[in-house]
C-alpha cells in the first residue's frame, strides 16, 4: 500500500508569512525576507530532514532490537553569496549517546541509504 503525505501552505495578508496545514495541524512559517518572527522556511526544511533522521533510526533500531539511547541530528545549510536562494551544501551530523561507534555508523549509513 502506498503512503502519501499532503501539506498545504497558504499566503496571508502579511508579506512573507504562510499558514501551513497538515491533517488537523496548522502552523506559521515566515520567509527570511518576511517578518522573521516565526520559524523560517529554511529552518522548517532542515527540521524535516533532522526529524526524519531521528525517527527513522529509532524505528530501525526498535525493529532490530537495538537499545538506542538519546540521539540528536543537527542539520546545517550553507549558501553562497552569488546564489543566495540555492543551497551550496547541507551537512547532517548524528550524535548518539551510549552506542558503540560501529553500531552508530551502521545506523547512520542505513539512514543515508534510504
Amino acid at each position: 500500500m502506498a503512503d502519501s503525505t499532503t501539506v498545504t501552505s497558504t499566503s496571508t495578508a502579511t508579506k512573507g508569512r504562510v499558514i501551513n496545514s497538515a491533517r488537523h495541524n496548522h502552523w506559521v512559517i515566515d520567509s527570511p525576507s518576511g517578518p522573521a518572527e516565526a520559524v523560517s522556511t529554511g529552518e522548517s526544511f532542515l527540521a524535516g530532514i533532522s526529524s526524519c533522521a531521528v525517527t527513522l533510526v529509532q524505528a530501525v533500531a526498535a525493529a532490530e532490537g537495538v537499545s538506542l539511547g538519546p540521539l540528536s541530528v543537527e542539520v546545517s545549510s550553507h549558501r553562497t553569496s552569488d546564489k543566495p536562494y540555492d543551497y551550496d551544501h547541507i551537512d547532517v551530523a548524528f550524535s548518539y549517546e551510549g552506542l558503540p561507534l560501529a553500531e552508530a555508523e551502521r545506523l547512520t549509513e542505513l539512514w543515508k541509504a534510504r
